[in-house]
């Protein structure tokens, strides 16, 4: 029993791994879409492809704090300045978009079900 604590425990670290490069990864884009210059639905649509991708292979917990990572850097980048962030009707719809295709990726893609025990991805 206890070395599949031990293992479940090291699946996990190998998830939170796996959600900090790709939060690295809309860190980058982030950086990429400022310096390029370009359009607000260009920026949504790349944070939600780069999440709900990434959320593919990660469990549901790890998928909602990236789709809230996207939303962040989508308000405080894309819809305002210097990374200030805003909650009006159109920034909740776009929070809400994100998170509702991350709980969808997660839970749809390919490997144990997000409510197991064996919920991580290796």
């Amino acid at each position: 029993m206890r070395a599949q604590a031990g293992r479940m425990e090291l699946l996990e670290k190998v998830t939170a791994v796996r959600a900090g490069a790709a939060a690295a990864v809309l860190l980058i884009a982030t950086a990429v879409l400022t310096v390029v210059g370009v359009g607000f639905s260009t920026w949504l649509i790349t944070m939600v492809a780069l999440s709900t991708g990434a959320a593919l292979t990660l469990t549901t917990p790890y998928a909602l704090l990236l789709a809230l990572t996207g939303w962040g850097l989508v308000t405080g980048f894309a819809v305002n300045t210097g990374g200030q962030l805003t909650f009006g009707a159109s920034d909740l719809r776009h929070l809400g978009l994100l998170l509702a295709l991350g709980v969808v990726a997660s839970r749809y893609s390919p490997g144990p079900a997000s409510g197991s025990a064996s919920a991580s991805r290796v």
